[in-house]
């Protein structure tokens, strides 16, 4: 539901022979910065479309949702020597084996919509997984094989993140918005401060409907949805930050944390892990 780069300027001395004496050095235009590449990744019930491998830096993971469920995209680093088959019978509930992190990824859209997030992706194996659960059983989506290994080595180029308009900073356990929030678009970075990792649900409510209603419909995911579910960030470990660029209509939102508490295995918005705020 990941930095702004510098980028190196080259001196370049032009020396004029014809006046015997070299002029002052000129600086070379700086390059014009790189676009963070955009990924494509498709879901349906229960698989992901997306490449092997990737390069390291920042990528644009663009999600399209083509199933009946909803579904988000986590990206999961290993650690050191492991792979996906390291990850079989690990509860992706309950706290990380060591070494491994949560990197965050776009967070659930409705089916057939579409969501974003830009991840600065470290060199490394990573699973991508869907841990929703689905509405038929209760069972994770993982626990339906929806779990793809992706290899990401090192890039060549060096990417310019888009500058934030708004930050929203993640606690034990509260979101904390930098300010108000108008309508329209807004490019959004979203950082996790906390000693636990957290994720980000952005919802839109329906008229009449607070974010506490979407807390307690998700319990058995029965029946009309008090909200409309348009991304935000999976899951994000400690220190990690993900930017996000939403459009934004006038309303009330919900932000919500389905993380499951590494202390007493309640999900954060039993903690009170949930928030609600109007855009104008």
């Amino acid at each position: 539901m990941h930095s702004m780069r510098l980028f190196r300027v080259t001196p370049v001395i032009l020396i004029l022979a014809a006046c015997g004496k070299a002029e002052k050095p000129a600086e070379q235009a700086a390059a014009a910065p790189v676009e963070p590449r955009v990924v494509h990744v498709t879901v349906t019930d229960y698989a992901f479309q997306a490449p092997d491998t990737l390069p390291s830096g920042l990528t644009s993971f663009h999600m399209m949702n083509n199933g009946k469920e909803l579904h988000h995209l986590v990206l999961l680093k290993l650690a050191p020597g492991q792979t996906v088959a390291d990850l079989a019978g690990v509860n992706m509930e309950g706290p990380l084996p060591p070494g491994m992190i949560f990197m965050g990824g776009p967070n659930a859209p409705v089916p057939g919509g579409s969501a974003e997030s830009l991840v600065d992706l470290k060199t490394g194996q990573y699973a991508l997984l869907c841990i929703i659960p689905s509405p038929v059983d209760m069972k994770p989506h993982v626990a339906k094989g929806m779990i793809r290994p992706l290899t990401v080595i090192a890039g060549e180029t060096v990417a310019a993140a888009p500058t934030p308009d708004l930050t929203i900073t993640l606690s034990d356990y509260d979101f904390a918005l930098s300010g108000p929030v108008s309508a329209g678009k807004h490019i959004i970075k979203i950082e996790n401060t906390a000693e636990q990792p957290h994720e980000l649900l952005l919802v839109k409510l329906e008229p009449g409907k607070t974010v506490a209603d979407v807390a307690k419909w998700s319990e058995k995911m029965q029946g009309p949805p008090p909200g409309v579910p348009f991304g935000g960030i999976t899951p994000i470990s400690t220190g990690i930050n993900n930017i996000v660029t939403v459009e934004l209509a006038p309303g009330e939102y919900g932000l919500l944390c389905f993380v499951t508490d590494a202390k007493d295995g309640k999900l954060h918005i039993l903690h009170g892990m949930v928030k609600q705020f109007t855009v104008s």
